[in-house]
């Protein structure tokens, strides 16, 4: 592939490898029994997956976007639950700490985080507002040392496992509508007083992603764990966000991958009439072929958006648009490959319903598909892309 280079396919080798002989083994299981896939996670850590674009100095990799798509790629096609925990941590908490982190607060947090001694979760989502934070409502008061933090937050990944939390709280009268000013971030350690986490939700799809509500109830933190700017964190979380749903992509395509080598797989192998499926009906001929089309036409796309990323572009609307297609191809590519295998396919411990269920949480999480599309629409509208 046009996008590979020495040292990505070590780290896909690495991957591929992890995968077949670590994460394949365990990953129906962890799915029926909605489990946070924990030992994994570490195993991610001590491969280098979750520091892959931390600088070296602070136990990262220094690695580009592309090594990191292509490592999520691999992951999602036997457990997409894990890129989602992964995603959580580095990309949307770790992001945040790695543009806005002091060096005090990097050494302390983003260097276990690159290694897996520590979990990390990101506190952004409310009841209200969904990604127009200025209806968000959790706030931030300075109390002499301590900043003072009461409110809430709603389906945060890596609840319970994480220990420690980057979450945004307003911290002025209110959040500019115009210049976004008016909300921060913070460093919440688990275990802080006055914090408190929810049971996790059970939910359709990414089961073991320890997924619920987090409050904060006159939680009390140092001074020194503002994290970044005053006021500042929307600009930040802008681009935090942006590397998640550039995320999406990959994450979509290896799942859309896994189930489309399931249904080939068992239409070649099931027999009808002395005929496999495949070489005996043209509709199961034509299905797969479409959602081979529609596998590769995301590859290009995802991998397209990548290089732009490495190349320095904002990809903001690529990103989105990721998300969006990453979502519809898993999602059709999935739903094909249970009408292939029929009535096993609705049976769990057949394996290739799980990737519809997930295919169908990817096209809500984070953001619906369809407010990315009125923020690609927005930019489009002013030559943005």
């Amino acid at each position: 592939m046009w996008y590979m280079n020495e040292e990505r396919q070590l780290m896909q080798n690495i991957a591929k490898e992890f995968v077949e002989n670590e994460v394949k083994p365990v990953a129906l299981e962890i799915d029926k029994k909605d489990e946070f896939p924990l030992k994994l996670f570490k195993r991610a850590g001590e491969l280098g997956f979750l520091g892959v674009t931390f600088p070296e100095e602070f136990g990262g990799l220094g690695g580009d976007n592309t090594t990191l798509a292509l490592i999520i790629e691999e992951l999602s096609k036997s457990s997409p639950v894990l890129a989602v925990a992964i995603g959580a941590h580095s990309l949307l908490a770790g992001g945040m700490l790695n543009m806005l982190g002091s060096p005090e607060q990097k050494e302390k947090y983003l260097k276990p985080a690159a290694t897996g001694e520590i979990i990390l979760a990101c506190g952004s989502t409310e009841s209200a507002g969904g990604s127009n934070h200025i209806e968000h409502n959790t706030k931030a008061v300075l109390d002499g040392d301590e900043w003072v933090i009461n409110g809430g937050k709603v389906l945060i990944s890596n609840i319970h496992y994480a220990n420690a939390y980057v979450v945004l709280a307003v911290t002025d009268d209110k959040v500019d509508p115009v210049t976004r000013e008016g909300m921060s971030a913070f460093i919440i350690d688990a275990d802080t007083p006055g914090f408190e986490v929810s049971k996790p939700e059970v939910k359709l799809g990414w089961h073991g992603s320890s997924t619920g509500t987090i409050s904060f109830k006159n939680c009390r933190i140092p001074k020194e764990n503002l994290l970044g700017p005053l006021n500042g964190a929307l600009r930040a979380m802008f681009v935090s966000v942006r590397d998640e749903f550039l995320s999406c992509g990959p994450m979509g395509l290896g799942m859309a991958e896994a189930a489309y080598e399931m249904a080939l797989n068992y239409s070649l192998e099931r027999e009808q009439q002395g005929q496999n499926m495949y070489d005996r009906l043209q509709v199961t001929r034509h299905k797969l072929v479409k959602m081979f089309t529609e596998i590769q036409t995301l590859r290009a796309l995802v991998y397209s958006s990548y290089a732009l990323k490495d190349q320095g572009h904002l990809a903001l609307a690529e990103g989105r648009m990721l998300k969006v297609k990453g979502a519809e191809v898993s999602e059709y590519v999935a739903r094909e490959a249970i009408q292939i295998f029929g009535g096993v396919g609705t049976i769990v411990d057949t394996g290739v319903e799980r990737f519809w269920r997930d295919a169908k949480v990817l096209a809500i999480g984070g953001a619906s598909v369809e407010a990315l599309n009125e923020q690609i629409g927005y930019m489009i509208r002013n030559k943005m892309v």
